[in-house]
């Protein structure tokens, strides 16, 4: 059996049928690789459910409901009754109350953690490279190569720069799959280092810029031109760094 890379997700979400889980377990039990990046997608898995935040309903909330809930009764000529009112409103009150409390919630998390969502999913592009022969769809060193390679493969061209006299030399790259997209990943070494870079168009977040570790690799993001850029490799911090300004210069 080859490295399964492709179960390994679904796996954790149990989502195979018995014999492939079967299969996959007996895998593992064999292979170091595989069970350090299953474990590295677990922990990963693990802790966006424990950051995932909680957010109170906004201030005025219980009062703008309450002023709703009283225009009904003054629509009815006043002939409901003190004693009435609570329990004709009482659970409609506790229905919008728990309605809006859990959709400002949803909305307040899907916003705080898109950005943690988005590494997640760079950092297990950048470790499925590394498992198997993934890493290159295409092979050389050469720039002029590598660029119009991705021609007809992505909707977009992406920069692709020969960093070699500076250190990074470029290996290659391939197309992979981020964020809903299709993306191009260009591929440098920095001595014994394996850096992706996965780059693709993002307008909306221009400016943007941010530096993460997660199970220790380094994840760089930036914007730049209308295009967003992730770099990732347990590299140091200071490495990807140097790329970014490497990769800024001469724009």
């Amino acid at each position: 059996m080859n490295h399964p890379v492709d179960w390994l997700e679904a796996y954790l979400d149990e989502e195979l049928e018995a014999a492939q889980a079967a299969e996959l377990e007996r895998h593992l039990a064999d292979c170091a690789e595989c069970s350090a990046a299953l474990a590295r997608l677990r922990e990963q898995k693990t802790r966006l459910r424990a950051e995932a935040p909680y957010f109170d309903a906004p201030a005025g909330l219980e009062r703008r409901l309450r002023a709703a809930l009283r225009r009904p009764a003054a629509q009815d000529g006043g002939r409901a009754t003190a004693r009435e009112l609570p329990w004709r409103w009482m659970a409609v009150a506790a229905a919008l109350l728990l309605a809006v409390s859990v959709s400002w919630n949803v909305l307040q998390w899907r916003s705080r953690t898109a950005a943690d969502r988005l590494a997640a999913e760079v950092l297990t592009g950048h470790i499925r490279s590394l498992i198997g022969d993934h890493l290159l769809d295409v092979a050389s060193t050469d720039q002029h190569t590598v660029k119009p390679w991705f021609a007809g493969k992505l909707d977009f061209s992406p920069e692709v720069k020969d960093l070699a006299a500076e250190g990074f030399p470029l290996v290659g790259g391939r197309v992979d799959y981020l964020a809903g997209r299709r993306v191009a990943a260009l591929i440098f070494r920095r001595r014994q280092h394996v850096l992706n870079l996965f780059t693709w168009p993002d307008a909306a977040s221009a400016g943007v810029e941010a530096l993460m570790t997660r199970d220790g690799y380094h994840l760089l993001h930036w914007t730049e031109g209308g295009m967003t850029y992730w770099a990732v490799s347990d590299a140091a911090a200071s490495e990807l760094e140097r790329l970014k300004e490497l990769y800024r210069a001469g724009r």
